[in-house]
C-alpha cells in the first residue's frame, strides 16, 4: 500500500508504513505463537500508542479516496 504500482498511486505514506510496521509484526507474532496468553508489557506501548497511527491512517487513506484536503 506505501508503494506506487502501474494502476494505483501511493495508499499510505512510507512514513505511516514504518510506524505501522511494529502493529503489522505484532499481529504476525500473535497470530502465529500467542495462542491465548496476552502479555500486557509487550502489548502496552502498541495499545496506548494506537491513536495516533490511527488518526494518520485516517487521513491517508481519505487522501487517497477524495484527493487531497
Amino acid at each position: 500500500m506505501a508503494e506506487t504500482t502501474a494502476h494505483r498511486k501511493a495508499v499510505i505514506s512510507a512514513g505511516l508504513r514504518l510506524r505501522l510496521k511494529e502493529y503489522m509484526e505484532f499481529r504476525h507474532f500473535f497470530r502465529h505463537a500467542y495462542i491465548f496468553t496476552l502479555r500486557w508489557d509487550r502489548m502496552k506501548g502498541l495499545v496506548l500508542g494506537c491513536q495516533d497511527p490511527l488518526r494518520q491512517l485516517e487521513v491517508e487513506l481519505d487522501s487517497y479516496l477524495h484527493g487531497p484536503v
